[in-house]
């Protein structure tokens, strides 16, 4: 998705299959921590149950903030393409960054 930045206004369409297919891979990896999460949660610690709680939160957030950044970028005018790509290319990283963070946590509060 970081070679998203390299289409130009002529490769558009491609730049939004694309997109599309890196969105529904997110959420499905976010489908997948949440029924990680469901099925351990009677093993979870106290501490762990509230920093799931909040990285899934901020998960969805970040998605939905990604989703209005997807329908803005498919939506764009060819003059608005740079910022646009730029843009979605951001959020996208932002999520990316915050499910990582969230990874990591969840392995660590598991460890403990």
């Amino acid at each position: 998705m970081a070679t998203l930045k390299q289409y130009s206004s002529s490769q558009r369409e491609q730049a939004i299959k694309d997109a599309e297919v890196a969105l529904e891979k997110l959420n499905g990896r976010i489908d997948d921590l949440e029924s990680r999460v469901d099925r351990n949660w009677d093993s979870m610690s106290e501490a762990a149950r509230e920093q799931a709680r909040v990285n899934l939160k901020m998960l969805r957030k970040q998605r939905n903030e990604l989703a209005e950044w997807y329908g803005s970028f498919k939506n764009s005018s060819e003059s608005a393409w740079e910022q646009m790509k730029s843009g979605f290319s951001d959020a996208y990283l932002s999520l990316i960054a915050i499910q990582c963070n969230w990874v990591i946590c969840h392995c660590l509060l598991q460890v403990m």
